[in-house]
């Protein structure tokens, strides 16, 4: 939209869970669950926008933030106007003058993903990021149940 684009943030109260999903290497793998931040943030805010989990950030307790270039280079930044769209349902908000508006819905929904992604993990152990995350979309019926057993070497965020 705009080179007037602010920064994305996102809360510190995740950031040892961010590091250990975007950064850490999985356990018994050469690999992190997600490539980057940037996908984990963009996972998180579609996951709080699907469960309705919308949580303003809490400054004072500290905030992380991303680069919005990040988010442009890889098309990235259309799921921000796209959840802005979705949640305001006024076409308005993807004018001139409205990233910092869009960006704050994303944030917002980011905060909730991440929250989701945090109650998952600590009802399921939190050693295996990777199983907590399946079996969270299982339980949401996200993923079919049927077949039982996944097999994660495929699956890139």
């Amino acid at each position: 939209m705009s080179s007037r684009a602010p920064n994305i943030n996102r809360s510190r109260v995740h950031e040892k869970m961010v590091q250990k999903l975007a950064v850490e290497k999985l356990p018994d793998a050469e690999r992190t669950l997600f490539p980057t931040i940037r996908e984990l943030l963009c996972f998180a805010a579609l996951l709080g926008y699907s469960e309705h989990r919308r949580l303003p950030l809490d400054k004072k307790r500290g905030v992380e933030d991303i680069s919005y270039q990040q988010f442009e280079r890889v098309d990235a930044e259309d799921l921000i106007y796209l959840i802005a769209l979705a949640e305001t349902q006024d076409p308005e908000i993807l004018k001139e003058g409205e990233e910092s508006h869009c960006a704050e819905i994303f944030e917002e929904y980011v905060n909730g993903g991440l929250q989701i992604i945090k109650e998952a993990m600590n009802r399921f152990g939190g050693e295996y990021p990777d199983r907590d995350i399946l079996e969270l979309l299982k339980g949401r019926g996200f993923l079919n149940t049927d077949e039982g057993n996944y097999d994660l070497s495929g699956i890139s965020f």
